[in-house]
């Protein structure tokens, strides 16, 4: 039951990835724009955070999401004669990249940070069903990669401290008599 439960949420999550929805500027300025703007020449303006007069951001974040899927694009694009891939073509792939690091990462974080195995299940078709992941983690959001950057951080904290409780040693107490 589960399992038809978390498909059906699956393909929620995906119709809300695809369809052509607008939630905040930052959406497209922060993150699209300004990959988009330097490797296709699209008309594009970087905001005040990316600008060398008072920079806040760094871009870097932005090149393993946005730069690798747009590159592969205009290499295609190359490749067959045309200039540059359409905007509208761009927008959905970054849509569908996102969808599958919410789908990939988001979840598998999720199922790993539940200590119980029995409630696992539970808690990712929680999750599946959350608003916050249909729309804001499927969206091109600097914050849904840095929320996945931060569940992986649990991840890796919860695995370190897992690692550590089954590796440390037993020490004998000073008040046990000794072998002779």
């Amino acid at each position: 039951m589960w399992r038809r439960t978390y498909l059906l949420l699956l393909v929620i999550r995906i119709y809300f990835t695809l369809s052509p929805s607008y939630l905040h500027p930052d959406e497209n300025f922060q993150g699209p724009e300004v990959v988009a703007g330097r490797l296709l020449s699209y008309p594009s303006r970087l905001p005040w955070e990316f600008t060398a007069e008072n920079p806040i951001r760094s871009a870097f974040p932005l090149w393993p999401t946005y730069d690798v899927p747009i590159s592969l694009l205009k290499w295609f694009y190359t490749e067959t004669g045309t200039v540059n891939p359409p905007s509208q073509l761009v927008y959905y792939v970054l849509r569908g990249v996102m969808f599958l690091l919410s789908f990939v990462l988001e979840d598998w974080a999720v199922y790993e940070l539940v200590p119980y195995p029995r409630h696992r299940r539970a808690t990712v078709v929680l999750v599946a069903s959350s608003y916050v992941t249909w729309t804001y983690q499927t969206h091109t959001f600097s914050n849904a990669l840095e929320t996945l950057l931060v569940a992986w951080g649990l991840v890796l904290i919860r695995r370190i401290v897992a690692n550590k409780v089954w590796s440390t040693p037993i020490v004998k107490s000073e008040k046990t008599p000794r072998a002779k």
